[in-house]
């Protein structure tokens, strides 16, 4: 009994010394970009399992023994190694993983460890869009990621944004990227039936508040199982979702107002200044027919200036009564959390902005639910929707005789806005004032983008999902032109029109996963899955005029009423797989496939086949790369692949057609609404071809090749990205002409091809400058050059043939007559002539080398942060792009034109010796059938894209008010531009399209922005 006692004495010491040897700490973990508590992070005792996590307020306690060392872990940051000293309360700071090779990169169907990627990816983060005033996430992408141009086509809120990942790859087609958010391929094209100058763009009915990350996939290998719509690139964008955790809540607010950064009355001249130019010209020209200014015409008559007065002109500002200083704000509030179970995030945002020409409006009012579900340790489910309303006021806008700011330009400063009885003047075209003043235009859109997944673990690395997606798009437009617009005045009445666009799209996806391990170092990842997609398009609209007074406005209370409707529909299925394998994460390859079906294409080629494969060597893993001790991490990358494109062109492209008509009025035959055809008789109804069949038309196919690098040195502190790729496009949809006796002048046909090269380099450092003062930098150059290979015959793509698509030439190259500079003798134009030396206006015109196309382009971002102060300047530019500047087209027109004039007819040749380009004021230098290279300009430009000081108010302060953070900040957009070109802004282009970039005429210019915001969490 004694033995058996003390036995038990023995073994409640050695507990008793074994506990006394352990100690009680607690702590708080934080996140090192903004100190916020982290929930749900590991802490274990290094070389053991015991741990535990963090709670909602990111605190813990736990037993250690003295001499340990913590490790704390969450998904996201890096590993954190904390020795246990003698203290008892520990602060623990995680700084993000996004700076290194290890973080995680969503792929087609799933995510992947960046490590393993052997694709060309790049990301695109919350931070670095977060507070950008602008109502699109495509937009905001300009500049951040190598290899993506991305050009406003206006600065027009909520209007298209041109967007080309590695270059164009179509002509008849489309060249722009798929969009697919939260797995769901959405519609990204305008489906507005009234453009105003600059299509519509859907993108906008996106919040980039509700964005955490956007990947854009570049090479075949990222974008190959996406197949027949991937030739473009493919831009994925991830919004935020719950988290485990207590409830955090987000508001945030920004408001400022916008002008043009430069003033548009520098562009033109005055009313003086425009009578005497004129007077110039007149007397120029009567110089050259009758040997002076003083010499007599044949009849006797003596030369007369037009203006005998030109110092007593009136002055009239025709730019300030349609130019507004654009107000804007932004409100964002969401509320997310959850628990193992369910986690949840609810977001409402509210973004309005003025245009710079009156009235123009954009305002968007959005709700978003994300919701996870575990029912249980196999089964999962979630749900993404978004509900959008845009309301879009619109004036017109670009190359178009009803453009408010065009007009303004058109019409010269020696004329009165209004009439003598207060109607508004208007010599030639519609009044500018008039248009900012009377126009009324409302489209307004509904848009519900939504998707429910289920996932089942099947067994152990083996995972269903099944997702059905919709996107649906309701949009409303009403316009009403009164009796004060040239549109409704006199007879008319006043024109109405009210159109009806319903655009639905569903999609069922059901793909199965596999992922295992074998021997502890081959590592695989199966894929593969099937998808039905459909999209109806339903439009109805009703016109009317000759109403009984401005007040009706109404189709209803019209005199005279039309109406039409159509409906069109598409669809597509596919197979798809990937096979994802690395050997110890050292030897990597990837294999993609896709099998698409379309309506789209004939019968005889409906489906097509998309593979590509890549492989990866992480090479710095490698024995003989260990001596290298700056190197963090070097991975080598190539891959090659097919991808295709079937967008932009009509649903039944290979079909035969036939329309039909009734009275005249067009039911599918007539080019317009109201034209009539051949199948029109009298009252009665008929029918007629109106397009051959083609049951051979199948997709564009683009073979690409990259190889490239990623490289870590410096314990990641200097990073680089470098690709090269080569890009080849066959079987291009164009309209091929066709002989004439098959009744029809084009025929769509697979014909033509393209090619696209270049390289991307990007960089990001994290110098260290001091304990306080942290600096972080990313740079990226692209250089891509794009080629025409194949054509059936020159196209000219926009108004007098000033841009030609030509095999051996890029797109976008501007064919003019070339002008090699001013006689300074004489004032008169050099031109390059033909063979035989002389200038022939009908003959002589060249494709000069120059195009819309930048030699490089890319972005320069800086970060700097002291304390609770951060500082960020990104930089955006582009070089070696032209730009037609047509609005010297029509305002330097040396006395040919009753228009206003440009500022640069001021530096016009005007006696011997004078050396510029701007040709004597006479007939011979303007006629209007040149087309001179001199508008052609350099448009390269470097541009103080964003500039923003930010400051974190103290913690002991923000709790006061019941916050955590709490930060404000004053915020520039578009602050500083530096460029040579002439126009308004180097960067719009009018009504952006395929085959036309770098026009600009009439077209509102990039606004710049003061703005101030603040940002709360609680």
């Amino acid at each position: 009994m004694k033995a058996k006692l003390l036995w038990f004495l023995f073994l409640f010491c050695q507990a008793w010394l074994v506990y006394a040897q352990d100690k009680s700490i607690s702590g708080t973990v934080l996140a090192k970009e903004d100190n916020s508590p982290l929930p749900g992070v590991s802490i274990v005792i290094e070389g053991s399992l015991k741990g535990t996590q963090t709670d909602a307020d990111g605190k813990f306690t736990l037993q250690v023994p003295s001499g340990a060392t913590l490790v704390a872990s969450f998904v996201g940051y890096q590993k954190m190694r904390v020795p246990v000293t003698a203290q008892t309360v520990y602060t623990i700071t995680l700084e993000t993983e996004a700076k290194t090779l290890q973080e995680l990169v969503v792929v087609g169907y799933g995510a992947q460890n960046r490590r393993t990627v052997t694709g060309a990816i790049s990301t695109v983060s919350a931070d670095q869009i977060k507070n950008l005033p602008s109502p699109s996430p495509d937009q905001v992408l300009q500049g951040r990621s190598p290899g993506v141009q991305v050009s406003a086509g206006s600065g027009e809120p909520g209007t298209s944004v041109m967007v080309r990942v590695r270059g164009a790859t179509s002509i008849n087609a489309s060249s722009e990227p798929l969009y697919v958010i939260d797995g769901v391929p959405i519609v990204s094209q305008n489906l507005a039936r009234t453009t105003f100058g600059s299509p519509t763009n859907p993108l906008s009915d996106i919040n980039p508040s509700d964005i955490e990350s956007m990947e854009i996939l570049k090479d075949a290998s990222a974008t190959a199982i996406y197949g027949a719509r991937a030739a473009n690139g493919v831009i994925l964008i991830t919004t935020k979702r719950g988290k485990s955790g207590k409830p955090n809540v987000s508001v945030s607010f920004y408001g400022g107002t916008s002008s043009a950064w430069r003033d548009p009355n520098k562009l033109r001249v005055d009313g003086p200044t425009f009578e005497k130019l004129q007077n110039e010209a007149a007397a120029n020209n009567w110089s050259d027919t009758y040997g002076s200014v003083t010499a007599l015409n044949p009849a006797g008559v003596a030369f007369k200036a037009p203006y005998a007065n030109p110092d007593a002109a009136i002055n009239t500002n025709w730019l300030e009564p349609i130019l507004q200083n654009g107000g804007l704000y932004n409100i964002d509030a969401s509320i997310s959390g959850g628990n193992d179970k369910v986690k949840y995030l609810v977001s409402a945002n509210n973004f309005r902005q003025e245009g710079l020409i009156k009235p123009t409006l954009f305002n968007r009012k959005s709700f978003r639910a994300n919701i996870d579900f575990a029912a249980s340790d196999v089964l999962r489910f979630g749900t993404s929707i978004l509900y959008t309303n845009s309301k879009r006021n619109r004036v017109q806008n670009g190359n178009n005789t009803s453009s408010a700011l065009a007009n303004a330009f058109f019409y010269p400063s020696n004329i009165p806005i209004y009439n003598a009885d207060g109607t508004y003047n208007r010599p030639v075209w519609e009044s500018p004032v008039a248009l900012a003043n009377e126009t009324d235009y409302l489209m307004n859109t509904d848009r519900v983008i939504g998707n429910f997944f289920a996932d089942w673990t099947i067994a152990n690395g083996l995972i269903f999902r099944t997702n059905w997606s919709i996107d649906n798009n309701y949009i409303n437009e009403n316009q009403y032109s009164n009796t004060n617009l040239v549109a409704g005045a006199g007879d008319i009445g006043g024109t109405a029109t009210s159109s009806v666009v319903h655009d639905f799209n569903w999609i069922n996806e059901n793909v199965l996963t596999y992922q295992f391990r074998l021997a502890d170092k081959h590592n695989f990842n199966l894929l593969g899955g099937t998808t039905i997609q459909k999209n109806t398009n339903n439009f109805s609209s009703a016109t009317g005029s000759g109403f009984p007074s401005n007040s009706f406005r109404t189709i209803a209370a019209a005199a005279v009423k039309n109406s039409n409707a159509d409906q069109t529909a598409w669809a597509i299925a596919s197979f798809f797989g990937r096979v994802n394998y690395d050997y110890n994460k050292k030897y990597l390859f990837t294999g993609n496939f896709r099998y698409d079906g379309s309506s789209r294409f004939g019968a005889n080629n409906r489906w097509g086949f998309f593979p590509s494969a890549s492989v990866g060597w992480v090479m710095s893993d490698e024995n003989f790369m260990k001596g290298f001790k700056a190197i963090s991490e070097l991975k080598w990358r190539m891959s090659y692949g097919i991808t295709g494109n079937q967008g932009g062109i009509g649903n039944f492209a290979s079909l035969g057609l036939w329309g039909g008509q009734r009275g005249g009025l067009r039911g599918g035959g007539g080019p317009t609404p109201g034209s009539g055809g051949s199948a029109a008789y009298v009252n009665y109804p008929g029918f007629n071809p109106i397009q051959l069949a083609n049951p051979d038309l199948k997709w564009e196919t683009t073979a690409q090749f990259d190889i490239g690098f990623d490289l870590a040195l410096l314990s990641n502190k200097l990073r680089f990205t470098f690709d090269y790729y080569n890009k080849q496009t066959k079987d291009m949809l164009l309209e091929v002409p066709t002989p004439r006796s098959t009744g029809y002048s084009v025929l769509l046909q697979n014909y033509g091809a393209m090619e696209n090269k270049g390289f991307e380099l990007g960089v990001t450092a994290s110098p260290n400058v001091g304990n306080k003062l942290t600096w972080d930098i990313s740079f990226n150059i692209s250089h891509n050059k794009n080629l025409v290979k194949k054509l059936a015959a020159p196209i000219s793509a926009f108004t007098r043939d000033y841009i030609r698509i030509e095999e051996g030439y890029p797109l976008f190259s501007f064919y003019v007559h070339e002008q090699k500079g001013v006689d300074p003798q004489t004032g008169n134009i050099i031109w390059r002539g033909g063979e035989d030396g002389k200038f022939n206006i009908n003959r002589d015109r060249f494709i000069i080398g120059k195009s819309a196309w930048p030699d490089f382009q890319g972005g320069l971002n800086n970060t700097l942060k002291y304390g609770n102060f951060d500082l960020t300047a990104f930089f955006q530019y582009s070089y070696g792009n032209y730009v037609f500047n047509y609005n010297r087209y029509f305002f330097e027109h040396g006395g040919e034109r009753t228009t206003g004039y440009s500022a640069q007819q001021l530096d016009r040749w005007q006696k011997p010796g004078d050396i510029t380009d701007i040709p004597r004021m006479a007939r011979v230098n303007y006629d209007i059938n040149f087309r001179p290279s001199r508008h052609v300009e350099d448009a390269s430009y470097l541009r103080l894209k964003n500039l923003t000081l930010g400051y974190n108010i103290p913690k002991t302060i923000a709790s006061k008010i019941g916050a955590g953070n709490v930060r404000v900040y004053a915020s520039g957009q578009n602050v500083l531009t530096f460029t040579k070109y002439t126009g308004l802004d180097p960067e719009v282009s009018v009504s952006p399209s395929e085959t036309v970039q770098g026009v600009d005429q009439g077209v509102m210019p990039q606004p710049r922005v003061w703005m101030g915001g603040i940002n709360l969490t609680f």
